[in-house]
């Protein structure tokens, strides 16, 4: 498809000239000098291309050449974010897109991603911003309060505590309630594990990190927003990466798994030889080599983990800017276009 430099649009005219994601004019004319070597005249029968076909792109590659060299042409910008915004939903690199003097943001037809990148990172300072204008509904002090990174926090913790002093099987109320004198037995050695390790975990993981408290106040937030069709930002400013996301992906899964391999070991050697037994102790080999290599970041429940992550996350980005839209708190106009105001 042919284009006048004055009907091109900067999306078309990166895709002609196959720009990176990142690019200032040394690529662009880079780019023009590859692709003029390809289809010029002189060289199009050499490179096994019709006339036709060399003499068409040819004016593509000259008109996107054009265009793009307009948009250095004040010397205002070094480089600039390649700009996905009219091309396919879900390709790589959609988000908010900057005019060349960095100043405002242009249109984009992706209009559930606006803001954020694809992993959920605001593409800039501007970015962040405005979105923390448009999502932060005035009048709501209470909700920022109740939801909030630190009550919220503050209370989980207590209770988190509470569970911990009501179940650590040497202190409190629950101390002795797990008698390990006798026999081995694996079966109570796994039940000894898991009230040390689980309660002791959770507590430090929410304490340091603040996660659990932030998924519940993503999700509530979530819940009361649709519900009432205003959405109040709860979070401190910063990057918008979901809580639930990283509830999965910044875990020591290898601690959590020890009670589980005990308690697999423990069941198999309750049972007499056959495959219930063969089956129980293979699976607690397999859990016992999964948390080992998991202390080095790999393995399979480590692996399963990143990978929710960055399903969730994926998804985060896109709820959020829907969950906007329909609070009316972020408008689209014709063509599913949005404008930051």
């Amino acid at each position: 498809m042919a284009h006048s430099r004055e009907d091109m649009t900067r999306f078309e005219a990166e895709e002609i000239l196959d720009l990176p994601e990142r690019y200032g004019m040394a690529e662009v004319r880079s780019a023009f000098k590859e692709l003029a070597q390809k289809y010029h005249p002189d060289n199009a029968a050499r490179n096994g291309i019709s006339p036709e076909l060399a003499q068409k792109k040819m004016t593509e590659v000259n008109k996107a050449y054009g265009y793009m060299r307009s948009l250095f042409a004040k010397g205002q910008v070094g480089s600039l974010h390649r700009d996905y915004a009219g091309g396919t939903h879900g390709k790589k690199g959609v988000g908010v897109h900057f005019d060349p003097s960095g100043s405002r943001a242009v249109d984009t037809q992706v209009d559930d991603s606006l803001f954020w990148d694809e992993n959920g990172n605001p593409r800039s300072a501007v970015a962040e911003n405005e979105a923390n204008r448009a999502a932060d509904a005035p009048g709501h002090g209470m909700r920022r309060f109740i939801l909030g990174p630190v009550f919220l926090r503050a209370v989980l913790v207590a209770i988190l505590a509470l569970v911990w002093w009501l179940n650590f099987p040497l202190l409190g109320p629950g101390a002795g309630r797990i008698d390990l004198s006798g026999n081995f037995d694996a079966g109570r050695l796994a039940d000894f594990l898991a009230a040390v390790i689980y309660p002791s975990y959770f507590l430090l993981y929410e304490l340091f990190t603040g996660h659990i408290s932030g998924a519940i106040r993503e999700v509530v937030n979530g819940i009361v927003s649709n519900a009432t069709r205003v959405h109040v930002e709860v979070r401190r400013k910063g990057s918008y990466q979901s809580d639930v996301s990283s509830l999965f992906g910044v875990q020591v899964y290898s601690v959590l798994e020890i009670p589980l391999a005990v308690w697999l070991l423990g069941r198999g050697l309750a049972v007499p030889d056959g495959a219930e037994h063969l089956v129980f102790l293979g699976l607690a080999i397999a859990v016992t080599v999964d948390l080992m290599i998991g202390f080095f970041g790999t393995g399979l429940a480590v692996g399963l983990g990143h990978w929710i992550s960055d399903k969730v996350e994926k998804r985060y980005v896109t709820a959020r800017m829907a969950m906007l839209k329909r609070c009316g708190q972020w408008s689209t106009g014709a063509h599913a276009q949005g404008n930051v105001r």
